[in-house]
């Protein structure tokens, strides 16, 4: 009885644990997105890296990367100016998200995204079609990972189906 009333507090205290990175989250539906028609300066390289030419990504990529950009950390309620922080801000619409690493002045130093049953680009659809004729798609992923100081990293994968046969395969792209 001893060990289970000190463990209780002993869980109790983590909770008073401060946290390096304050938290912020903004849940938005795809039908009902509205966002601003500029991205900040600040955000500009976020939205311009590029990973292969050929690429056009989706709209609802596009969407989703346009309102982590445009979003403005210095105007929440946990922001501080007297403290140089980093925050951890989470966009979500249905099944993707996006988990953005803003530094004090706003401006976004990393981010992994992750976007469920997307469209694949032409360029992509038409390669993995030669090489796997007869196959379709079944269920498309797409992860991002981008650092401001690195290079961003796209990667689809893709499940392909044939009669009772299924195989997943996945493309990456810097």
């Amino acid at each position: 009885m001893k060990k289970c009333i000190l463990g209780l507090c002993l869980l109790g205290l983590t909770n008073l644990i401060y946290a390096q990175n304050d938290i912020a989250m903004a849940t938005t539906n795809d039908t009902e997105v509205t966002y601003k028609t500029t991205a900040t300066v600040s955000n500009a390289q976020y939205l311009n890296c590029s990973y292969n030419n050929n690429l056009q990504l989706a709209a609802r990529i596009q969407k989703l990367q346009k309102i982590a950009a445009d979003y403005d950390v210095t105007k929440d309620r946990v922001y501080s100016k007297n403290k140089s922080i980093t925050y951890d801000v989470v966009f979500e619409a249905n099944d993707n998200y996006i988990k953005a690493v803003y530094d004090h002045n706003g401006t976004i130093i990393s981010s992994e995204e992750y976007y469920e049953d997307v469209r694949v680009p032409y360029e992509l659809g038409k390669q993995v079609a030669q090489e796997f004729p007869g196959w379709s798609f079944n269920l498309n992923n797409c992860v991002i990972s981008y650092a401001k100081t690195g290079e961003a990293v796209l990667t689809y994968t893709m499940k392909l189906k044939k009669g009772n046969k299924s195989k997943s395969i996945s493309r990456t792209f810097r």
